[in-house]
């Protein structure tokens, strides 16, 4: 990487649309890891309802042998459909997308500066941001990572789940602009994630 990559500032000039928004979120969602416990939530209610029921009709004295294997029975049935609920969820049908799409729409339409036209510099100081509304300036150490999705950069407030996302669309700039972001985010951000 040059001193000259770094040190040209990109302009970028956009609307954010709410797809805009949602692909920064999904993919900051994808992103950051939750701990496994999180993960498997559902199959682990499952089976401490299951072992309470069990424990309860055992100590109660009502616990036959017919009814322990049918419960025994009942408690793998819903431990598998349970696991395999939650692996059909977390894969086919994206339940960070399912609910950023409607939080995007949201935050667009209720967030006047969002929804109005855009002026991003990014340079060496930090990023810019002016609209009709107004304007800010933010330094490196707001956004210490960003990650890249085919459609935008996301910079990163933190490494955890429900930090600011600041979403930079591609579509707002040339291939020249997107090597020269590329640059200035290598140079004062951590990347997160291979996407």
């Amino acid at each position: 990487m040059s001193a000259d990559a770094t040190a040209q500032p990109v302009l970028l000039e956009f609307t954010l649309t709410a797809d805009d928004l949602l692909d920064g979120l999904t993919a900051a969602h994808r992103v950051i890891r939750r701990p496994w416990y999180l993960r498997w939530l559902a199959p682990l209610l499952t089976l401490g309802i299951v072992l309470v029921v069990a424990l309860k009709s055992a100590l109660s004295g009502d616990l036959t042998p017919t009814v322990g294997v049918a419960l025994a029975i009942l408690a793998m049935f819903m431990l598998l459909f349970s696991v395999g609920l939650t692996l059909l969820f977390r894969r086919r049908l994206n339940p960070a997308r399912l609910t950023y799409r409607w939080s995007s729409r949201q935050l667009i339409q209720g967030n006047p500066m969002l929804a109005r036209p855009l002026r991003v510099s990014v340079g060496e100081a930090g990023v810019h941001i002016a609209g009709a509304t107004g304007e800010t300036r933010t330094a490196w150490s707001q956004y210490p990572y960003h990650l890249e999705t085919a459609r935008s950069f996301a910079l990163l407030a933190s490494d955890r789940l429900g930090a600011a996302v600041l979403v930079l669309p591609k579509r707002a700039m040339g291939e020249t602009d997107a090597a020269g972001l590329r640059a200035l985010l290598a140079a004062h951000t951590r990347r997160l994630g291979d996407r």
